[in-house]
């Protein structure tokens, strides 16, 4: 059961005895002291980074103990909001998406990826379903190694946005997806500041390749690389550069490259350190020259095309004039102009083979399947502050600010406003709504925002970063989230998470994120098949539109998640930090105080706690709980509103429990949710078992016909047998195992999770002293199990008074491991079970003919030993010796002492009446399936073309 209030805190900030934010802060802080991360307001997930794997918190018995269980029967956890999505999905037949926000470092990825464990451990195991498992989870490697890196706040942060769908098919199994990308951070090829690295993948190549891969691409140490060397950082704590290069080249198989297409993207790895080494010098003309021809001629060969062309693509650019008759010529650049070349062909080879990458994995998961379901999972970058913020910063914080406003419109506001509109008595709560912040950075009307003042400065020839600064500064200076406050080019936005100073240097070059056409042409100079399918404009005709803007395209892609997002039914987990240290046990009050104002804890909880957790529409209620209520199931004549009525009173909920508005129902308590939830489930599977029992019965005679003559097989001729059970029709389950959901969860927790039990029934357990124990008896398509029924011993009072019984397994054998029985030759039921190198189990079952032709069917070696003397292993390896005798007077069978009495019965020699069954004649109600017709992959990128560019005669020094 989930703890309402202990010494750990509470896990459901709703129940906190004082409404504050220093009881928020506090709550926290024991919890995470006790290695409690994660805690609950409402349906918001709280998860505090712990800086540290702790022990067994992911561990696979603990994702088995959240399947299927409500929000409140555990502790809070990610795989509790996973489950709850995935059986919302299911049963609602609704799509579903989780909103992972946070700062930087907070533990987000972490988070997306346990959601992805959960629903790739729950759902099905066929082979296409394990196919698309594996690329969904070894996509997240993957695109680790070309998307994160380690910062001054986090060792591995996403320097990119990801929304992965993934697709599901009416049994909730996947089958396909897709993986959105967004504003990839490609400034960091080029630069990063002290402390930070460049992408993980270069140090993984740098670390992981062998002898004869760093003799062919010329690979040094990341000290070598100006691209590597400027962070001075090479190394990361907890993180093995060549174990990681092995993960990411597994993935790729994984995910479908091939390995020509590896080979390629090694290639082009390497071909862009050693762009980064090219420097220039000017000559007397100020014309720009390649300083190191040495260096040029590696990054030629490794592109696989001439250096001379190279050579002209970054030291000039092609001038066309605007006359009618049109002409081409070639102008000189400086030293800066080549820079600004190179560093710019740098971030497109990388960004374009990132894209192609998430595309990729994105054919291997592509399914057409318009009745799908759809869960989404997005894991974007936190909201960042650093000592110099530029326009990355600046885009990022702007995605952050639009997922806080869904947070706010969704959870505060809406909820509110409904209300209201539904004619619920409430008392408004204020708080701050940060439309005001996305406005002042997106608005396309006046004042225009920021992004759009920075397009408009972009359009002029002569627009530079002093002039954007200068625009924003008069439109925007008398608006209570903007100043000019800071130092030189700087100015700030007051964002919900605190004032960022951003640095305008760079802001144009970077939002016009131009490419000269001399770079694109490279694409069709090389022997390279894997460049041109990067620069598929550089065999179109040019398109004299003027470029979308990165700014307006980070605006647009925002809106079209923003969309999808609010086409889904949300959850939401609110990640923090708890130092900046990115130390274990380590809480800062200062900064997670910080943290709880700017997320809206307080303000959340007052609404969850004020508010109801449930409300949907009149019918939408009646027909989804009416299967709860005898008086509305199967058939009710009156209206929808008082079918609602019916259901309330059935299940005993309270005037002040529930409001109804003038088109929905409201219910205050998620318990009572849960509750009716809960026995929704039951009455619904019970229903549907007894229909499958009845077709079952027809559909699965010969089954059991097998099985019958099976156990009669074993005993024929051999022992006497109890006319009552000589052509008694065999079942499987004689305790309705079906509809017992907690011994279910028992099989559940310590099986596989997905046994299928094919005999259940109670039998008689007798120890060393011939002492009687009632236990249940399970055989499994796996296993044998023995559960005991005892007192509850919860130290929860409420617990124990809920149940005061409960199910404690004894022993779990594997069918395997089931050597044979020994059985006597009188009319008794008696039998004893033998694992060999273990100890035996001296059982008593009315039904044991059926429950050995089961063992039989599941180990094929398994055996009977019919004799009239019988040897039980005990416990530690001694034995101890019964004997059977015939005693009229013993009814069905008894123990005294060392003694079965045993009663006589028909001659061993009878044998059953079971005539063979008959196939039934069946007609197709259907037409059979189709098989879904081959997707073509798009792309290209087959094998490795061999280099018509020789290498280079000389290593680099």
């Amino acid at each position: 059961m989930a703890n309402f209030g202990s010494k750990h805190g509470v896990d459901d900030m709703v129940m906190l005895t004082k409404i504050n934010e220093d009881a928020i802060l506090d709550n926290l802080k024991k919890r995470f002291m006790a290695n409690q991360i994660y805690t609950y307001i409402g349906h918001v997930l709280i998860s505090v980074n712990p800086y540290q794997m702790i022990k067994g918190m992911y561990a696979d018995q603990l994702l088995k103990d959240y399947r299927g269980k409500y929000r409140y029967e555990l502790p809070p956890h990610v795989f509790s909001l996973a489950d709850d999505m995935y059986r919302s999905m299911m049963s609602e037949g609704e799509n579903q998406c989780v909103i992972i926000s946070g700062e930087s470092g907070a533990g987000k990825t972490e988070a997306s990826k346990r959601v992805l464990q959960y629903i790739a451990a729950v759902s099905g195991n066929n082979p296409e379903v394990l196919r698309v498992k594996n690329i969904i989870m070894e996509s997240n490697p993957l695109l680790e190694a070309f998307g994160n890196a380690k910062t001054i706040r986090n060792n591995n942060s996403s320097r990119f946005g990801k929304y992965m769908e993934i697709q599901f098919d009416y049994k909730g199994d996947p089958e396909g997806g897709r993986i959105t990308n967004y504003l990839l951070e490609k400034s960091r090829v080029v630069y990063q500041t002290k402390g930070e690295r460049n992408f993980h993948i270069f140090y993984q190549i740098l670390a992981g390749a062998d002898a004869r891969l760093k003799e062919e691409l010329g690979l040094q140490g990341p000290e070598y690389f100006d691209y590597l060397n400027q962070g001075k950082c090479y190394t990361v704590d907890g993180m093995n550069d060549t174990k990681e290069f092995q993960d990411t080249m597994n993935a790729m198989t994984a995910v479908g490259i091939e390995e020509g297409e590896k080979a390629e993207i090694l290639r082009l790895c390497a071909a862009i350190l050693y762009l980064g080494n090219i420097t220039f010098v000017e000559d007397e003309k100020e014309q720009a020259q390649i300083h190191d021809e040495e260096t040029l001629n590696w990054f030629a060969f490794l592109l696989q095309c001439e250096p001379a062309n190279v050579k002209a693509a970054l030291c000039s650019r092609t001038i066309t004039s605007g006359s009618k008759r049109a002409s081409a010529y070639a102008c000189p650049q400086n030293a800066e102009g080549a820079v600004y070349s190179r560093d710019a062909l740098a971030k497109a080879l990388y960004s374009r083979m990132f894209d192609w990458i998430v595309n990729r994995v994105n054919e291997g998961l592509s399914v057409n399947d318009p009745d799908a379901f759809t869960l989404g999972v997005l894991d974007i970058y936190g909201f960042e502050i650093f000592q110099k913020n530029g326009f990355e910063q600046l885009c990022i914080n702007y995605v952050n600010e639009k997922l806080q406003q869904i947070f706010i419109e969704l959870t505060l506001k809406a909820e509110q406003d409904e209300y209201g509109a539904e004619g619920i008595k409430w008392e408004p709560i204020k708080f701050f709504n940060n439309k005001i912040c996305c406005d002042l950075i997106e608005s396309k009307r006046n004042p225009i925002g920021v992004l759009a003042q920075l397009d408009d400065v972009c359009n002029f020839p002569k627009g530079t970063d002093e002039k954007f600064l200068s625009k924003v500064g008069e439109a925007y200076s008398s608006h209570a989230h903007f100043s000019m406050e800071g130092g030189q080019n700087e100015f700030t936005i007051k964002h919900y998470a605190g004032d960022v100073r951003y640095n305008v240097e760079g802001f144009c070059d970077k939002n016009k994120d131009l490419l000269f056409n001399d770079l694109i042409d490279l694409a069709t100079a090389t022997n390279s098949s894997f460049l041109p399918i990067l620069f598929p404009e550089a065999k179109q005709a040019a398109d004299k539109r003027r470029p979308t803007s990165a700014g307006n395209k980070i605006k647009t892609s925002i809106a079209v998640l923003v969309e999808a997002l609010k086409r889904c039914v949300p959850h939401y987990i609110r990640c923090m930090k708890p130092n900046e240290k990115k130390k274990p046990s380590d809480f800062e009050d200062k900064l997670m105080m910080h943290q709880v104002r700017y997320l809206g804890l307080l303000e959340n909880v007052r609404v969850r706690r004020a508010g109801y957790a449930y409300r949907h529409f009149y019918d939408k209620f009646f027909y989804r709980y009416r299967v709860c209520c005898d008086a509305t199931f199967p058939t009710f004549s009156g209206s929808i509103n008082e079918g609602c009525d019916a259901i309330l009173r059935a299940m005993q909920i309270g005037e002040g429990e529930f409001s109804k508005g003038k088109t929905k129902i409201f219910i205050r308590q998620p318990e009572t949710v849960f509750a009716l939830e809960e026995l929704r489930d039951r009455k619904v599977f019970s229903h549907a078992n007894k229909i499958q029992r009845f077709f079952l019965r027809f559909a699965l005679r010969r089954h059991f016909w097998e099985i019958q003559m099976s156990g009669n097989d074993m005993l024929q001729a051999k022992k006497q047998r109890r006319r009552l059970s000589l052509e008694r029709p065999f079942h499987g389950d004689y305790i309705g195992y079906r509809e017992n959901f907690p011994l279910k969860a028992v099989i559940e927790k310590f099986g596989d999770g997905r046994e299928k039990v094919v005999f259940a029934d109670n039998v008689n357990k007798y120890d060393r002293r011939s002492r009687k124990q009632r236990r249940i008896l399970l055989v499994s398509e796996k296993a044998v199990y023995i559960v005991a029924v005892e007192k509850n011993k919860d130290k929860d009072k409420l617990a124990r008074k809920k149940h005061p019984f409960v199910y404690d397994l004894k022993r779990r054998t594997e069918l395997s491991r089931v050597g044979s029985a020994q059985l006597s030759t009188h009319a008794d039921n008696f039998f004893v079970l033998c694992v060999p190198g273990e100890h035996d189990n001296l059982l008593e079952c009315r039904r044991k003919t059926e429950m050995l032709a089961h063992i039989k069917k599941g180990n094929p070696s398994f055996s009977t030993k019919i004799a009239d003397s019988l040897s039980v292993t005990l416990k530690g390896g001694k034995p101890r010796a019964l004997t059977a005798v015939s005693d009229a007077a013993a009814g069905p069978g008894k123990m005294k002492g060392k003694k079965i009495c045993a009663p006589s019965g028909m001659p061993a020699s009878t044998r059953p009446n079971l005539p063979e069954p008959k196939q039934m004649e069946t007609q197709a109600i259907a037409p059979p399936s189709q098989a879904r017709a081959a997707i073509p992959r798009k792309g290209g990128g087959g094998a490795r073309a061999s280099p018509a560019v020789a290498a280079p005669s000389t290593r680099p020094a």
